[in-house]
């Protein structure tokens, strides 16, 4: 194991989530699950725990893989788009008409317990519901983070990372390249969430939270007290 630099450039916007700051151990997480998935695996999710093949941990109780989180290079201001996502009334009634064949259907009423002439889609509720909310997005020229690893491990493995950031679907955060090289700051791998018994990187500021260590970082149930950084 190294100390590392890895850098990513995007040929699209990255979406915006200040909520959980995106953390390098959890996009090396998200391969491992996808590559043991793709050999499969009965629990991928429980496979993406142990990330010892690429990364070093700390040596405290409660331990954080040495990897820091992502920090962007803006190149645009930030831009917002109003987003809808409705529902498909075809969809559901299809859908609902195979659940409900088996309850009772008769001649005059295939649809069983529905009745297709009162029957109606709520699309301010349930999971018929429709929506619609306002995107972030912002150009970046390039995002950097830091880790002790393996080098040629983590080449081999993150080459099979296609998006960064949420709403990969729609294409946010297309991966255009990948460096991993090597570098002199070893301790910059400290630019994340780090136990509050942990030394922090000198000349960075830190501020008590709760947040979990490790990922999924969006686990509330395993959040404790921890330190981070405020970039």
């Amino acid at each position: 194991m190294e100390p590392l630099k890895v850098t990513f450039t995007f040929s699209t916007p990255i979406l915006i989530d200040s909520e959980y700051p995106i953390h390098m151990d959890a996009i090396i997480a998200s391969a491992v699950c996808r590559f043991a998935e793709s050999m499969g695996s009965d629990n991928p999710w429980r496979d993406a725990d142990d990330l010892s093949d690429y990364l070093d941990k700390s040596s405290s109780d409660n331990w954080v893989w040495k990897a820091s989180r992502l920090i962007f290079t803006p190149m645009s201001g930030i831009i917002f788009q109003n987003q809808i996502r409705k529902s498909d009334p075809d969809r559901y009634f299809n859908d609902l008409g195979k659940y409900w064949s088996g309850k009772k259907p008769s001649d005059d009423r295939p649809l069983g317990s529905i009745n297709p002439d009162t029957f109606k889609i709520d699309t301010r509720s349930g999971q018929q519901r429709g929506y619609q909310w306002l995107n972030a997005s912002q150009w970046v020229s390039k995002a950097e983070a830091w880790v002790i690893g393996d080098k040629e491990a983590l080449e081999d493995l993150l080459k099979s990372i296609t998006h960064i950031g949420k709403m990969g679907r729609n294409d946010y955060g297309r991966v255009e390249s990948l460096l991993i090289e090597r570098t002199s700051e070893s301790e910059k791998w400290k630019l994340r969430i780090l136990p509050v018994d942990e030394v922090e990187l000198s000349g960075v500021d830190y501020e008590l939270t709760n947040a979990c260590l490790r990922a999924p970082y969006w686990k509330y149930i395993n959040r404790i007290q921890v330190k981070e950084p405020s970039i």
